[in-house]
């Protein structure tokens, strides 16, 4: 390896999974190039406690612990030289959230923010506008579906216009707890800010929209039409005929039904999916933080 190869990781404690990624980063002609090693997901499912309970089971948090000694330990065997860790809807519910953060960071050395909606909305933007994908003189509306909440991000002629954070998710909806009021709030906010900017394309990240788009057949960044992914099956179904785990395909259908419903209230047909999350953002975001403090 050269002495200019980094190494950076993330980890995304999310409402349905946990996710750790490990990347590789390094200077080229063509601007820094951020390539993945590996990434872990465990399906820790905490929205199940958090939106359920209010607050994260014992059973859950020593995974979590656990969890944050296996990051350490990939970490030394990568040779990470830093790391932004962040967790999202799941924790901002619970009411111990806090203090499992605090025992993982004095138990393990690892240091996790409990993140706002709208710092998350902003480090999935990041992730997606950073692809150099985005056409500068295109509207577009990034969407992230989770388990505990939905981010939605607006951008047009080059940046970020408009943006919230929303509790509506695949767990919820599972469970059956989604609150009818944050559909008005969402529907209501999509249609007046579509209004407003006229967005032409949806962007889509999450695992469900990941898997949607692969059962399709597309790879990156192909356009999958509303109509062609919101076909109902059962779980058994998903599970028996598209080999989806069975983690994945009890809240695949609220998925498509979320970014669904998203395009028809903000009168969008066709939706891209550049296959990053807020976990690639983490990462992005450490670096630059980094590369800045050294050229200061």
């Amino acid at each position: 390896y050269t002495c200019d190869m980094l190494r950076y990781a993330s980890i995304d404690i999310g409402s349905n999974a946990v996710r750790m990624l490990f990347q590789q980063i390094y200077e080229s002609e063509n601007g820094t190039i951020f390539k993945k090693m590996s990434l872990v997901r465990l399906p820790i499912r905490l929205g199940d406690d958090s939106f359920l309970k209010g607050e994260i089971t014992p059973s859950k948090e020593d995974k979590l612990i656990h969890m944050a000694h296996a990051f350490k330990h990939l970490c030394s065997i990568f040779e990470v030289q830093n790391y932004l860790a962040s967790a999202t809807s799941a924790m901002r519910d619970s009411k111990n959230g806090i203090s499992i953060m605090e025992r993982i960071k004095n138990e393990a050395g690892v240091d996790i923010k409990i993140i706002p909606g709208d710092e998350e909305a902003e480090v999935l933007y990041e992730s997606i506008f950073n692809t150099g994908k985005i056409d500068d003189d295109k509207t577009y509306m990034f969407i992230d579906v989770g388990g505990g909440s939905t981010e939605i991000n607006i951008f047009a002629n080059g940046e970020r216009k408009a943006w919230k954070s929303f509790n509506i998710g695949t767990i919820r909806l599972k469970e059956g707890i989604q609150k009818a009021e944050e559909w008005d709030i969402f529907s209501e906010w999509l249609q007046e800010n579509a209004k407003k900017y006229k967005p032409q394309y949806m962007v889509g990240t999450g695992g469900n929209i990941n898997k949607i788009y692969k059962m399709c057949g597309l790879a990156d960044w192909q356009m999958l039409h509303r109509n062609d992914f919101l076909k109902q099956f059962t779980p058994k179904e998903l599970i028996e005929q598209f080999d989806i785990r069975d983690d994945r395909a009890d809240v695949i259908v609220h998925g498509a039904n979320i970014y669904h419903r998203a395009m028809i209230e903000a009168g969008i047909k066709e939706i891209i999916v550049p296959k990053v999350g807020l976990a690639d953002g983490l990462i992005r975001r450490a670096y630059y933080a980094n590369k800045e403090k050294h050229q200061q």
